[in-house]
């Protein structure tokens, strides 16, 4: 699955189905650090209601930092439509299974009403028209290109306080992305810088990112 695909799927997350599922399964299954991937994948089998569902929640919160993030996305009201055997028209919302509530603190469905107008289709359109060199690094990655392109560190390393917040939730995404991407490709000292300001801007996932950085430097020195 190309980067375009993944961000049309972002925009447009009720047109997942029976045929996309198997590609974002195998998608995870080769880059599990992939988290836009793993929020696609869930967001799939909620449309099918497919009862491996809860079981890939709590699998799939291992790989995800920001919870936050996945429950606003997994309960966007599509305003896709299919058909029913009888022909008529329904929309497809399924019920929120009990194992919510071990992943989710009550907390985010408050804070999900508050942000009803935060949605993840405008948070991909910004991040398609602003950041294509962004895209075309992920589309590498998810490809295995033997190499990539440098990039330029105002890409990575620009201020972002002035943007929504949404934008800034997704693009931190993004960056998280490009430094594993970095460290794939050897651009080990890159990496930690990104990971390094990540954590002075999310210090509650400091340790997360510590560990990253631990990660990046024992292949420095093998």
């Amino acid at each position: 699955m190309t980067a375009d695909q993944i961000i049309h799927y972002i925009q447009a997350p009720g047109k997942l189905n029976v045929e996309t599922l198997p590609l974002l399964k195998e998608m995870i299954g080769n880059h599990p650090a992939f988290e836009a991937g793993w929020i696609l994948y869930l967001k799939n089998l909620k449309n099918l209601n497919d009862p491996s569902f809860g079981q890939e929640l709590i699998h799939a919160a291992l790989h995800i930092q920001d919870r936050r993030k996945l429950y606003l996305f997994l309960n966007e009201k599509s305003s896709e439509t299919e058909l029913n055997q009888d022909g008529a028209t329904e929309t497809s919302v399924s019920q929120e299974p009990d194992i919510y509530s071990l992943i989710f603190p009550s907390g985010y469905q408050l804070e999900t009403q508050a942000n009803k107008e935060e949605t993840m289709g405008e948070t991909a359109r910004q991040l398609h028209e602003k950041s294509g060199k962004k895209i075309s690094l992920i589309e590498k990655f998810l490809e295995a290109q033997p190499k990539m392109p440098p990039i330029k560190d105002t890409e990575t390393g620009s201020p972002m306080d002035s943007q929504p917040q949404h934008e800034v939730e997704t693009d931190d995404l993004v960056t998280e992305t490009l430094a594993l991407i970095y460290s794939q490709q050897g651009y080990y000292k890159k990496a930690i810088q990104i990971f390094e300001k990540l954590s002075l801007k999310y210090p509650e996932k400091s340790t997360y990112f510590a560990g990253q950085i631990e990660k990046i430097k024992n292949l420095m020195t093998n």
